[in-house]
């Protein structure tokens, strides 16, 4: 299998470059449209971005002003006229995008609830109208964690000791059997101390089944699955199910051995979101990994588009509500007894 994994993309490669070829403009009318970004998540802000679609031959995104600043934005909700939103900047605090400390698009004064029906209409008088919605699914609670933790180590040096280990984790939830539901899980882990602390560990999504149910048989010999951690309920409907997750190779140093000094814990986030950011996140993955989007790729079959639920067919309004659990990293190690320790 790693052996078609590895082959099967060079060879489809070398039977469409075999050929002749040349460089070309084609005509394809690709008049731009009005694209709608947009995640309604309960209980922050919302923020949506309208921008324009663009013909390749422009050039790259990074380097085009696709903003439309003076778009009309209307905001619905549950049918109801609730802003026009004006155009703004915002402060911006992502862990994950550090460089980016500024973002822009229509900022408005609302924040979803589970149930609202969520509507946005934008019209551009050069690029003409689109619209769509959303309904904001119910959030899923995370009933209980729990964990083993295995190849438990500690060493001390001077006033810190540091522990290590590997920590298997089964989150539990329950599914409401009522309505279809689809989810998106991450793991992390965070802390609020400062410099003087060393926590590392790397999360491995790969012992979860439900993250690949998407996943053919082929696909999985021949495809990039890791990195994806949504899925339905559609094997689970109406069940307690426990999500498995792997902590591996955890670094956690403490001052002597009060635990109390590094504020480190894992985040644990279970977040319901609507069938259109499913179906997107599904559509990318099918257009960069799945067998379609392979072949496709090399003109052995048709393009693979990304889902849209916008009336022009670009972009995605969508809606989740997430559930986040923390766990303190010293909870892994407080049975650890001092006279383990080893001196370095």
């Amino acid at each position: 299998m790693a052996i078609l994994k590895k082959y099967i993309p060079i060879l489809l490669s070398l039977i469409v470059f075999s050929g002749c070829y040349s460089d070309f403009e084609p005509d394809i009318d690709s008049t731009p449209v009005v694209c709608i970004n947009a995640d309604a998540k309960q209980g922050e802000a919302l923020k949506i971005f309208v921008t324009r679609t663009w013909r390749w031959s422009e050039g790259l995104a990074e380097n085009l002003d696709l903003q439309l600043k003076d778009a009309i934005v209307n905001l619905y909700v549950n049918d109801r006229l609730y802003e026009t939103v004006g155009f703004s900047e915002w402060d911006y605090n992502n862990p994950m995008e550090p460089w980016v400390n500024r973002q822009c698009g229509f900022l408005s004064t609302y924040e979803p609830k589970a149930g609202d029906r969520i509507r946005i209409v934008a019209h551009s008088d050069k690029y003409g109208d689109a619209e769509g919605e959303v309904i904001v699914p119910q959030p899923v609670a995370i009933d209980d964690v729990a964990f083993l933790v295995s190849n438990q180590e500690m060493s001390k040096l001077d006033m810190t000791t540091t522990f290590y280990g590997n920590v298997s984790l089964e989150v539990n939830f329950t599914d409401p059997e009522s309505v279809k539901n689809y989810y998106l899980f991450k793991a992390g882990y965070m802390s609020d101390y400062d410099s003087d602390f060393r926590v590392e560990m790397w999360v491995d999504y790969s012992a979860e089944p439900l993250f690949t149910e998407h996943v053919s048989s082929l696909e999985s010999s021949i495809s990039e699955t890791s990195g994806y951690t949504f899925f339905s309920d559609r094997m689970i409907s109406g069940k307690t199910y426990p999500l498995h997750i792997r902590l591996n190779n955890i670094g956690y140093t403490v001052y002597s051995d009060n635990f109390e000094s590094n504020k480190a814990y894992v985040e644990l986030v279970l977040t319901s979101i609507s069938e259109s950011y499913y179906k997107h996140v599904i559509s990318v993955w099918e257009s960069n990994d799945g067998i379609n989007g392979i072949l496709g790729g090399v003109g052995l079959a048709d393009p693979v588009w990304e889902c849209s639920n916008v009336s022009t067919g670009a972009g995605v309004i969508s809606a989740s509500a997430p559930v986040k659990l923390e766990i303190p990293v010293s909870e892994f190690f407080k049975d650890i007894k001092p006279s383990a320790q080893t001196s370095e």
